[in-house]
């Protein structure tokens, strides 16, 4: 199992010298980010039983403000709203540790060594 963990990029617009881009922005009040943490598995059989497990966890967020499930065809993606009244380094700093115990979690529910 792998985790991939990154911050939603804004769109810039048209400028003079530059084409549309994407780029990593730290998030402000104004661009309302996400951090994403998405877990993915290759084995066919693990991969069931991450499926249910983040059916599961989908229904547990269902209706929650901060955080949202995308499901992929190789895993999911866990989405966290960043909280613009925390410091952003600490904010990233907890998501990461948060990220790798999840993690953690799902190894031991899968049977990944």
């Amino acid at each position: 199992m792998e985790l991939f963990i990154s911050m939603k990029a804004e769109n810039l617009n048209k400028g003079i010298y530059f084409k549309e881009s994407n780029i990593m922005q730290m998030p402000t009040a104004q661009s309302a980010g996400f951090f994403i943490a998405e877990f993915r598995e290759g084995d066919p059989g693990k991969l069931i039983l991450l499926r249910r497990y983040s059916g599961l966890l989908k229904s547990r967020l269902a209706g929650d403000a901060e955080y949202f499930l995308e499901e992929t065809t190789i895993g999911f993606k866990l989405y966290k709203k960043v909280d613009e009244e925390k410091e952003y380094m600490e904010a990233w700093e907890d998501w990461v540790v948060f990220s790798r115990r999840l993690l953690r979690e799902l190894k031991g529910l899968v049977g990944d060594d």
